[in-house]
């Protein structure tokens, strides 16, 4: 493997087992094990965890439209939380809170993850207030659900059935979607 491709490897092993595990769970042997090279690799390729963390920062929120596209977007929204989880996909709204913790300059970082987050929600749901409170609700609903179903193990299938979390917290989702100061009819995550 080419330098590039093995950091790309790593950054990779990385994303995936901080957003399963979390940072401190997750440990520099894991990753390397995962990315198929040595912990010694790792360390030269990236110089610290905390670098490394960084680097698997994904760059961009995911709030793909996947297959429930045509669902109201609070419904979407919610789903696609419940399918990562299920799968034990990574999860950048998991991760978030920890991202921003693990930072040097926390402040920066809160101000950096708030803006785009915050503005990609917007994009979704059709906030074009200037204060976008739909789209800071949407997002503080979505972070708990995130940490209460990955971290505290909250809402598991042996509490409530997958189609019945994803209707229930969809609803409250939708709730604030379509908030007094909606633009009009129910956005869906495809537009």
């Amino acid at each position: 493997m080419s330098g590039a491709t093995t950091r790309d490897a790593v950054v990779a092993a990385a994303r995936e087992l901080f957003g399963r595990r979390g940072y401190t769970a997750t440990t520099i042997k894991d990753i390397a094990a995962r990315a198929g090279c040595s912990p010694a690799m790792v360390m030269k390729l990236m110089g610290s965890k905390a670098a490394l963390l960084a680097a698997a920062d994904p760059s961009e929120p995911t709030l793909d439209a996947g297959e429930g596209a045509r669902e109201p977007v609070g419904y979407g929204l919610v789903r696609r939380l419940v399918e990562r989880r299920d799968s034990d996909a990574p999860d950048p709204l998991a991760t978030v809170l920890l991202l921003i913790h693990e930072s040097d300059d926390q402040d920066a970082a809160r101000a950096d993850y708030e803006r785009r987050y915050v503005a990609a929600i917007a994009e979704r749901i059709g906030d074009r207030s200037d204060a976008q409170v739909r789209s800071h609700l949407v997002l503080a609903a979505l972070l708990g659900l995130a940490g209460g179903t990955r971290t505290m193990g909250l809402l598991g299938p042996e509490v409530i059935a997958r189609e019945d979390l994803i209707e229930r917290y969809g609803a409250l989702v939708q709730t604030i979607v379509d908030g007094p100061d909606s633009p009009g009819p129910v956005a869906t995550l495809d537009g």
